[in-house]
C-alpha cells in the first residue's frame, strides 16, 4: 500500500491548495510593498522643508 500524498484525489487537492496559498502570500507581499511605497512618499511630501531625514 502507497501512503504518498502525491498520487490520488487528496494529493491533488493538496497541490492545488498549497499553490493557491502560496499564490495568495505573494500577493499580500506585493501589496504590502506597493503600500509602504505609497506612505513613504506622502510622508515624504509632507516633510518639512527644514527637518533632517532620519539617519
Amino acid at each position: 500500500m502507497n501512503l504518498s500524498p502525491a498520487f490520488g484525489v487528496i494529493g491533488v487537492l493538496y497541490a492545488i491548495f498549497m499553490t493557491l496559498l502560496a499564490g495568495l502570500a505573494v500577493y499580500a507581499l506585493v501589496l504590502v510593498i506597493v503600500f509602504l511605497r505609497v506612505r513613504i512618499n506622502e510622508l515624504n511630501k509632507a516633510a518639512r522643508p527644514n527637518d533632517e531625514p532620519l539617519r
